[in-house]
């Protein structure tokens, strides 16, 4: 038997806190969309327990359809700096900015290693540095869910744009490609050297 692709709880929850921050009366709306049921699972559940897609998917169809895509692509981006500093990536991200130092590649080549602290069989990540100025995140084997409810996908392009402001790029610029047929996502990222 396969198992459910799914996001950790916590991750789930201080995502949906952060919208709130990014446009007051988010979490409101977001909530009012919700099945009771679901919505019970989604705040009982334990922080370092997986919220299995079945339930986690509210939350990211809700914010797309409250802030609107281009919006919740602008708050997923915008969350980065405020999930850094929660429990679940405050560790592994500081750490690789210690380490590594704020320069564009760094922190990117990290994301397949953190990406199951708070995601689980939704994909593969891998990063690869094209060259100097250029490199990308492919998200290979995306399950198909991610595909029926795109908040994911949009929001993985938001975590790629927040990711890469922590590098602080000059002249950065980020792409983001869906292909549904492979079940991969591309973000490209590139910037002056």
């Amino acid at each position: 038997m396969s198992r459910s692709p799914a996001a950790r709880a916590s991750a789930a929850r201080d995502n949906l806190e952060h919208a709130e921050f990014y446009r007051p009366g988010t979490v409101a709306k977001v909530r009012a969309l919700i099945p009771e049921d679901v919505l019970e699972v989604i705040d009982t559940r334990a922080g370092s327990s997986w919220l299995e897609f079945e339930y986690d998917h509210w939350l990211m169809d809700g914010v797309i359809e409250v802030l609107g895509v281009d919006d919740a692509v602008r708050c997923w981006h915008q969350s980065i700096g405020y999930l850094i500093d929660k429990p679940l990536l405050r560790s592994f991200v500081q750490g690789g900015l210690r380490m590594f130092g704020a320069k564009p590649g760094k922190i990117l080549k990290l994301v397949p290693k953190g990406w199951s602290l708070a995601y689980r069989d939704f994909c593969a990540p891998k990063f690869t540095l094209l060259q100097e100025g250029h490199a990308e995140l492919r998200f290979e084997d995306v399950a198909p869910e991610a595909f029926e409810s795109p908040g994911y996908l949009h929001c993985w392009h938001g975590i790629c744009l927040g990711i890469f402001d922590l590098e602080k790029p000059t002249d950065g610029r980020v792409a983001f490609e869906l292909d549904a047929g492979a079940r991969e996502a591309l973000a490209t990222f590139t910037w002056s050297v």
